[in-house]
């Protein structure tokens, strides 16, 4: 997976989401699962793919099937805007039912095609960190 960079120094936790954007791979929507069964085999590390139609613009996320011979599970499309803040996406995510709690982010462009995802234990453990790093930083009642 290709990681974005926000333009911030190594050093400074992210504010919102822009610094968390990963590129997985697309694959179109028809012929999705023999595609999404392909990259999952060459890449183990791979938990989702996005499904595109034809103009790029996705229509759902697929994950790595749980068991040996299984399908790709199918998510629905969660958009998310670069400049969320990482409290308010943490708490979109959690608000979500409970199985879809830890399917990532979309993030598409101004014309609604797929441009990167955002995953959730991702932006947890940012958020996690940027808590920390705050509470390192206080004084000491």
């Amino acid at each position: 997976m290709q990681r974005f960079t926000s333009g911030q120094d190594q050093g400074d936790e992210p504010a919102n989401v822009r610094g968390l954007l990963e590129r997985v791979p697309a694959v179109p929507e028809d012929g999705w699962v023999d595609s999404a069964l392909d990259h999952f085999d060459v890449d183990p590390e791979l938990e989702w793919v996005a499904v595109v139609d034809t103009e790029n613009r996705p229509v759902a996320l697929a994950g790595r099937p749980l068991g040996l011979g299984g399908e790709p599970r199918l998510a629905g499309v969660d958009r998310i805007e670069p400049d969320l803040s990482l409290t308010a996406a943490a708490r979109t995510a959690m608000a979500r039912p409970s199985s879809e709690r830890m399917v990532p982010f979309l993030r598409c462009d101004s014309r609604g095609r797929y441009v990167a995802v955002v995953r959730t234990e991702v932006l947890v453990a940012a958020l996690a960190d940027a808590h920390e790093r705050v509470t390192v930083r206080s004084p000491a009642s």
